[in-house]
């Protein structure tokens, strides 16, 4: 498999896992797939550290994954770009998200995610 794809399934799939309950719910879950560093540029306006996530939890979504892709930045980082659907309200947002590996695998190093139109 090419290795732009192989790291585009790996990102998709850790990006997927973000939206699931077992995740969300679970500040351990949550607190390794972040960077000590973290920050999110959140669609409500809102920044948001790792400790604030750890700290506060995150709430349950019903979010479809659209428009997938990936941009290698450098041999350790890639940039996330796609499109969310909440599938109850129908509401869009475009997202991205920095990714890097280190030790342990993938973490995020940074989100942000704005409302579009539909």
């Amino acid at each position: 498999m090419d290795e732009q794809l192989q790291v585009k399934e790996t990102i998709l799939q850790l990006e997927r896992s973000l939206l699931e309950d077992d995740t969300r719910l679970s500040t351990d879950a949550v607190g390794n797939l972040l960077t000590e560093d973290y920050l999110e540029h959140g669609s409500s306006g809102q920044s948001f550290s790792k400790v604030d996530i750890v700290t506060n939890g995150l709430n349950s979504v019903d979010l479809d994954i659209r428009d997938f892709d990936v941009r290698i930045l450098s041999e350790d980082t890639v940039l996330a770009t796609f499109r969310t659907c909440d599938t109850a309200s129908g509401g869009e947002q475009l997202r991205s998200s920095i990714w890097r590996y280190q030790p342990g695998g993938w973490r995020m190093l940074f989100h942000q995610g704005t409302p579009a139109e539909i």
